[in-house]
């Protein structure tokens, strides 16, 4: 061999190491914004989780007698709960019917929202507890 051969061939060894490891790089890049979107699409299903265990923790306690009011209580409920790092939250209540509609959203993933109502969960109805004789009276 001669010291172009050499020359050539290591320079030909250089270029392909090089690309390989950019090649390299840029799937490791990728495989980790993959996982950092997994864990916040996991941090928005989380949050909206909770937002439904503590409905049910609320379940059969009615609030309020009118299921608006009910809506109305359950919006300020909700925005009070604590909110994960870099999550924000909205919640609000749709004009002219008891639904609630709860959405959390990440800068790099997007949102994610949930319709609630409180007659679901027994938010609304008779605030008082129910006698025998109410349920008599109803058979």
């Amino acid at each position: 061999m001669n010291l172009v051969e050499i020359l050539v061939a290591s320079v030909i060894l250089v270029i392909s190491s090089s690309c390989s490891l950019q090649l390299w790089a840029s799937s490791t890049n990728s495989a980790e914004q993959a996982e950092r979107r997994q864990h916040q699409l996991g941090q928005l299903e989380i949050a909206l989780l909770g937002s439904q265990a503590r409905l049910a923790a609320l379940a059969a306690q009615p609030v309020a007698s009118d299921c608006a009011d009910a809506a109305s209580w359950l919006v300020g409920h909700l925005q009070s709960q604590p909110l994960g790092a870099g999550l924000s939250r909205e919640v609000s209540a749709e004009p002219g019917a008891a639904l609630v509609r709860v959405r959390i959203s990440a800068p790099e993933v997007g949102e994610r929202q949930r319709w609630l109502s409180p007659a679901a969960y027994g938010l609304c109805g008779p605030t008082e507890p129910i006698t025998e004789e109410q349920t008599d009276a109803t058979l």
